[in-house]
């Protein structure tokens, strides 16, 4: 079977601008909402489930507005409001008790209304255990930062970046920036030699940090290379390497509010459990709710709301709302911003998902307008186009990356070859195609898909069947929970006569992917070629119900109209 569209390979960057990530929580029952507000409820969960915040939190406002003193409706709606970052959430927090994400929110508040000394009053109320014991003493300190006492703020961390913790370059780093925004340039210094040690995961943010401190302490050479070791570790950041070059000498931090909101920042990004997402949701909903410029801030918040940067959802598929929700975040993103670059390629990213294969496209022709040679960006704008069926457009981009490669090629750019032969095929030149395809085999000689692909059109055209086999049985070795490699190879032993064992694979292959209409069309032929005209003729028509497309559907149109059993 032709797998044309199994591989994304461009890489978000959000892994490179902040710490490593991970996970997931869900909020607790209202089991005791009754009445009208019982179906909003249940309305609620329900969208929570298909993950789509915006409805759940439209549905929970409903529900409260039916049953407003019901506790376990509003600890429900608020959990909904804050990972949604919905303008509800700061009224709900009010009303929550025992909460300490509400708490935090009323502090947060609090600080963005310059009432400091209220917001250190609500950070001390938080418990000292679990992750807001970590938090809260970065809370504390940047909100005696903000009421003029950085020395206070100071000793407030100083026992945490002593104490052996994980989290003691987090500390550190948070100290630094204190010591830097109050112009204390003896401490700042003293503070800025930790972070580097102490935090495990290199990212841009930390680089940006410190080439800031670099440039400004006139040291520019070291704060350049900063910025582009970081940029040639992470190739999905060369594009705003000159962007962030030019702005090295601007401090980091402006004001207390946004070290707050750096503070939640790098907690998002140091998370690594499992079962952490909402928090991570939701400490980045605060960041950004203190500084809505905070554009490391909205990647990784978009990253996270597609299922991405290591989390445990990221095997499966987003849902169209959180898509959405994705792409509004990284709306705002200014062309100026030296993020720039990066963000709108993941828009395009996301414009392709949802569907949007134009608008995406000439997003990406725009960022190529200023960096031509990109190869990343001209094979994001290929897989685009080919996503879409559109393959004899994708081939020019894919051309145009192949043609900035160094010579040899790297191995890694078995994909560039595999891509633009596949777009040859599909636009019915196998003769050109097949020198691609080698060529993406040559470089990747393990690769499954590649060998999936030459065997299966071998097969098809009735070419090199022995060829076929051996390198199908290959790919299944390499691949074996792929049902569609596994109908490959069931395909080319139905095609040299092995009837027998075309038919196990291909059955095994409608068990892996029931609902594939080429797959069921093929063990539609096995039952045919075995003498089971009965069983073939229900497989073709359950491979009709499948909706096929054209060429499939004609075929098996045919099929059914030949070999139609006897009534």
């Amino acid at each position: 079977m032709t797998m044309l569209f199994k591989i994304s390979r461009r890489a978000c960057t959000a892994t490179a601008i902040m710490l490593s990530a991970c996970a997931a929580a869900t909020p607790g029952s209202a089991t005791s909402a009754t009445g009208t507000a019982y179906g909003d409820f249940l309305a609620a969960r329900y969208a929570d489930a298909q993950q789509d915040p915006q409805a759940a939190v439209h549905y929970y406002t409903q529900a409260l507005a039916a049953d407003p003193n019901n506790h376990a409706l509003i600890n429900e709606g608020f959990i909904a409001a804050v990972i949604s970052g919905s303008p509800q959430a700061p009224a709900l927090a009010k009303q929550v008790t025992n909460n300490a994400l509400a708490t935090m929110l009323l502090g947060n508040q609090a600080a963005m209304n310059g009432n400091y000394a209220e917001a250190a009053r609500q950070y001390a109320l938080l418990p000292p255990n679990d992750l807001s014991g970590l938090l809260a003493p970065l809370l504390s300190a940047w909100a005696l930062a903000g009421e003029g006492n950085s020395t206070a703020a100071l000793a407030t961390l100083q026992p945490h970046i002593d104490d052996g913790s994980p989290f003691g370059g987090v500390y550190a780093l948070n100290a630094a920036l204190i010591a830097d925004q109050a112009h204390d340039m003896k401490d700042a210094s003293k503070y800025y030699a930790d972070p580097a040690n102490n935090i495990a995961a290199p990212n841009l943010r930390l680089a940006q940090i410190m080439a800031s401190w670099q440039a400004r302490q006139g040291n520019i050479t070291a704060a350049q290379a900063e910025l582009a070791a970081m940029a040639n570790t992470h190739p999905g950041l060369a594009a705003a390497l000159p962007g962030l070059q030019a702005d090295v000498a601007q401090p980091v931090i402006i004001n207390p509010t946004d070290g707050l909101a750096e503070a939640y920042l790098t907690i998002a990004g140091s998370l690594s459990q499992p079962d952490q997402t909402v928090l991570r949701l939701t400490f980045l909903h605060f960041a950004l709710d203190l500084r809505p410029d905070l554009t490391s801030a909205r990647i990784l918040l978009a990253t996270l709301l597609t299922g991405g940067n290591n989390d445990n959802r990221q095997s499966a598929t987003p849902s169209k709302a959180m898509m959405q929700s994705a792409l509004d975040t990284l709306k705002p993103i200014p062309a100026t911003d030296p993020l720039y670059g990066p963000a709108a390629a993941q828009e395009a990213t996301l414009m392709a998902a949802l569907g949007q294969t134009q608008p995406a496209v000439e997003l990406i022709n725009k960022l190529l307008v200023t960096y031509p040679k990109d190869i990343g960006l001209l094979e994001q704008a290929g897989d685009t186009l080919r996503g879409n069926n559109q393959f004899p457009d994708a081939i020019p981009y894919y051309s145009r990356a192949i043609a900035e490669l160094p010579n040899p090629p790297p191995a890694e750019a078995w994909t560039l070859f595999y891509d633009r032969g596949i777009s040859i095929d599909q636009s019915g030149d196998w003769t050109k195609a097949e020198p691609d395809l080698q060529e993406a085999l040559k470089l990747a000689p393990n690769q499954p898909y590649v060998l999936n692909y030459i065997g299966y059109t071998w097969a098809l055209r009735g070419e090199n069947l022995p060829k076929a086999l051996a390198m199908l049985d290959q790919a299944v070795s390499l691949a074996p929970n792929e049902g569609a490699i596994i109908d490959s190879l069931g395909y080319v032993n139905l095609k040299t006569g092995d009837t027998k064992q075309a038919m196990q694979l291909l059955i095994k292959a409608v068990q892996m992917d029931p609902d594939d209409a080429e797959v069921n069309a093929h063990l539609g032929d096995a039952f045919y070629a075995d003498g089971q005209k009965l069983q073939a003729d229900y497989q073709w028509q359950r491979a009709l119900a499948l909706k096929p497309d054209a060429k499939l559907q004609a075929d098996i149109e045919t099929k059914l109209k030949q070999f139609a059993p006897p009534s």
